[in-house]
């Protein structure tokens, strides 16, 4: 009897079936989790990025399922990292200036200056009168802020009676003989004047 070869398109399609079925029964007979036992797994029987989070259950890994150093400041929620109390470290660079502020408000008004201070004195007569007074001014517009007298002569016999502001720009003196005396005497009077601002 003849035995008839098939056509090679025929065997082609006959491996391509039966390889088709193998894949079949291969993937059918695939391991399951159910057929691992519990804690016989290590990362050497795992294939490297395989594992992904929603692998895991959550609250499942403790801290000794972490590499040490792995975790980055990204990984934890916010509040949780604490400033550490490292020293501080070295001043930056003094910044730009900042714009000037608005002017504060103005100060209580001071008190009146003085300026062109000067001393002005006046003299009366050298006589044995028993009485001598006088008023010494002061010039140009200045006002009086000061002054005195003093009496020359026939000490012991005579005594500065007044010496005091006579208005607001001139100064008064006044000198008496208290022991008749027949001796010479005057009296000088000055005024201590100054421009005041008004």
């Amino acid at each position: 009897m003849r035995i008839r070869v098939p056509a090679p398109a025929t065997i082609i399609a006959c491996v391509a079936l039966l390889a088709a079925l193998a894949g079949t029964a291969t993937a059918a007979g695939l391991i399951t989790g159910a057929q691992v036992q519990n804690g016989s797994l290590s990362g050497l029987d795992l294939r490297s990025g395989s594992v992904g989070g929603v692998d895991v259950t959550n609250g499942s890994l403790t801290t000794f399922d972490i590499r040490d150093h792995t975790l980055r400041a990204v990984d934890f929620a916010p509040g949780v990292l604490k400033a550490g109390a490292g020293a501080p470290g070295s001043a930056g660079p003094q910044g730009p200036p900042g714009p000037q502020g608005t002017p504060g408000q103005n100060g209580q008004q001071g008190s009146p200056g003085l300026s062109g201070l000067e001393i002005v004195t006046l003299e009366s007569v050298n006589s044995s009168a028993n009485t001598k007074q006088l008023n010494v001014s002061c010039p140009g517009g200045k006002r009086v802020v000061g002054g005195g007298a003093n009496l020359n002569g026939a000490e012991g016999d005579v005594a500065l009676d007044e010496s005091n502001p006579d208005g607001a720009t001139s100064w008064h003196a006044k000198g008496v003989e208290i022991n008749g005396t027949l001796n010479s005497w005057k009296v000088t009077a000055y005024a201590i004047c100054a421009n005041v601002a008004s």
